[in-house]
């Protein structure tokens, strides 16, 4: 992967978790409606890291393979 390919990568992942919020890159995630929030949890979008429920944020590894090709 070359480095334009990367800064285009990175780029997409910021405007993926800007538009769709943080839990579009959580492992936890599912999607309703067009939404995406915390597994089994509608109500909670992008407060895992602060409300002290679980599950907690974890980074999906495969959302930046998904990026890759876009």
């Amino acid at each position: 992967m070359t480095d334009r390919d990367q800064r285009l990568q990175v780029k997409r992942y910021r405007v993926r978790r800007r538009k769709h919020g943080t839990c579009s890159v959580c492992t936890f995630r599912e999607l309703t409606d067009g939404r995406f929030h915390c597994r089994k949890w509608p109500d909670r979008q992008g407060s895992c890291d602060t409300d002290g429920k679980l599950p907690k944020f974890q980074f999906d590894e495969t959302v930046m393979t998904d990026l890759r090709g876009s």
